[in-house]
């Protein structure tokens, strides 16, 4: 049996997972895009607001795998990059953008770069670059599953 390419391997699934993402909020009206499921009171985040999580985290999270250390993360950065591309028309050309970035970059990495240490900015916790990958590809994923799940609250069942 050959050996798995592990950089191409990251990269693969976060491009999918990226464009899984993309794909259910593309099939989704406008409207319910920026739809607010409310329970007891409780408002839940809209599909558009988790699409532009992924675009700035899968950007954002690229610079490490670029230059092999975490960049600091700016708050005020991500909401104003947010905030500027709020709307379906801009927020997934934006994620598709920022996740075909963060694949190449993950695809150009050597093995010994992906063992690299770094401190996972999120969860504050000692990790390798390839495990960062693996975060940033969760991340995504649970994305996609909440976006899914909002379409079955409003009768999507396709």
């Amino acid at each position: 049996m050959g050996k798995v390419d592990l950089p191409a391997f990251l990269g693969g699934r976060l491009r999918h997972a990226g464009n899984t993402l993309a794909e259910a909020c593309e099939k989704m009206p406008d409207d319910r895009c920026a739809w607010n499921p409310i329970v007891e009171g409780n408002k839940g985040r809209d599909a558009l607001d988790q699409a532009l999580e992924c675009a700035y985290l899968n950007g954002y999270g690229a610079g490490a795998f670029r230059d092999g250390v975490m960049p600091a993360f700016d708050a005020s950065d991500y909401k104003s990059r947010q905030d500027a591309h709020r709307s379906p028309k801009q927020a997934i050309p934006w994620l598709r953008e920022a996740t075909e970035y963060l694949a190449g970059v993950v695809e150009a990495c050597t093995e010994e770069k992906l063992a690299t240490t770094v401190t996972n900015p999120f969860t504050k916790k000692e990790c390798s670059l390839a495990d960062f990958a693996d975060f940033l590809y969760w991340n995504t994923v649970y994305h996609e599953g909440q976006v899914n799940y909002i379409q079955v609250l409003y009768g999507d069942m396709s």
